[in-house]
């Protein structure tokens, strides 16, 4: 574990700047072939190449937070606040969003948040709450108002929280889909970075389903990897499209100097929204599982299994506990070393085709716990069609992050 990064030092007359961030535990981040590239960094705040700063707030008013729950968010939405389906300017995405956007100050520091319904919930990330049972958030506007934190869930870095009804200005923020991003897709990031408010900074998808480390060492799959600026200060920010939808939550920065360098992390959407779901119901965090141990068919792979040109995700163990098991899914009887040969093949989840890991875990981990989905599998050379009740992942279970 490396010492903490030191801020550094703040340019001379800066726009409404607040002192303090969190500084946060910095996180080893595993990238490419075991190479080091530095750290990863919890970040509170983004800045890309080119920033925009939003316009500067009155006075500060604050207000006391219902704490009366309310729905769940919503389901994914297309198009802008505005209106329409088409993609919108950097200018309209800051414009449309930035309202929805709130400072999430704690004693020990500060990051940023979202609003996603009328009812104040808002979302951030679980290292800038930091196990604090209030927080203050803070408007565009001004707004200030107490708010409470329903749920942390530091296994995907999330944190819910409870500001109740929002002041007139503030829209909540449509949720996107992270699956369907690509690498080179536009996003926008908004937050507090280095505690300068309202900052947006742009860029580009720059890799997807990369796995990063929860601030409790899980591994988090299919993390958005961009180079749109983020630094501390950021955290628990929006990462939006082309149509100001929201399709991350930036979280973690890999730097080799404690600064942007062009490497940030973003907690993708389909994995934040039936975990915050289910919270905001009123239940606690909970984790889509299957119960299984496998591997991706490599070319290599599917060749040794004598399926060539086949890809998927290869059984070599089902868990009794889990609902493979209870669906009657078969995992392999070879050793660990060898291939696994008589063991299933999951190739499609409803309706969509697996080709790794990354697949998989989208598919299951963007579900909620006992929602029942189709799975096909390959075996003895045949297709064959099962349905799988989701169960939460037990507690104990492994898959943490070197």
């Amino acid at each position: 574990m490396l010492p903490p990064l030191q801020p550094p030092t703040a340019p001379q007359k800066p726009p409404r700047r607040r002192s303090r961030w969190l500084a946060g535990a910095i996180i080893p981040a595993a990238i490419g072939a075991g190479v080091a590239l530095g750290v990863a960094t919890l970040a509170n705040d983004d800045t890309s190449s080119r920033t925009v700063t939003v316009t500067e707030r009155p006075a500060t008013v604050t207000t006391t937070g219902d704490t009366t729950p309310g729905p769940a968010p919503a389901a994914p939405t297309t198009g802008t606040s505005s209106g329409g389906d088409s993609a919108a300017s950097v200018q309209q995405i800051v414009k449309d969003s930035s309202p929805g956007v709130v400072l999430v100050e704690q004693p020990k520091g500060l990051g940023s948040g979202f609003l996603i319904d009328p009812q104040g919930h808002i979302l951030t990330n679980a290292h800038v709450v930091d196990g604090a049972a209030k927080v203050t958030v803070t408007y565009s506007d001004g707004t200030t108002q107490d708010a409470r934190v329903l749920a942390e869930d530091r296994t995907i870095d999330l944190a819910v929280l409870d500001a109740g009804t929002p002041p007139a200005s503030a829209k909540p923020l449509p949720l996107g889909q992270s699956r369907d991003l690509t690498v080179g897709d536009p996003v926008v990031a908004i937050g507090n970075p280095l505690g300068f408010e309202r900052t947006a900074t742009t860029g580009i998808v720059s890799a997807v389903k990369r796995q990063i480390c929860s601030p409790n060492q899980s591994a988090i799959a299919n993390a958005i990897q961009t180079d749109a600026a983020i630094n501390q200060g950021n955290s628990g920010g929006p990462l939006l499209d082309r149509r100001a939808r929201v399709v991350g939550i930036n979280s973690q920065i890999v730097s080799q100097g404690g600064g942007f360098e062009g490497i940030g992390f973003a907690v993708p959407i389909d994995t934040v929204r039936p975990v915050a779901q289910g919270i905001i119901a009123g239940g606690k965090p909970q984790h889509a599982w299957i119960g299984i141990i496998g591997e991706p068919l490599t070319p290599k792979l599917a060749n040794d299994l004598g399926i060539p040109g086949t890809t998927g995700v290869a059984l070599r163990r089902v868990d009794d506990r889990g609902p493979s098991k209870k669906a009657g899914l078969h995992g392999s009887s070879a050793t660990d070393k060898a291939p696994p040969k008589g063991g299933d093949i999951i190739v499609e989840i409803a309706g969509r085709p697996i080709r790794d890991f990354g697949d998989l875990s989208e598919e299951i981990g963007s579900r909620r716990v006992g929602e029942t989905v189709d799975v096909t599998v390959l075996r003895d050379s045949k297709l064959v069609a099962v349905k799988l009740t989701l169960q939460d992942r037990p507690d104990n279970l492994g898959g943490t992050c070197q």
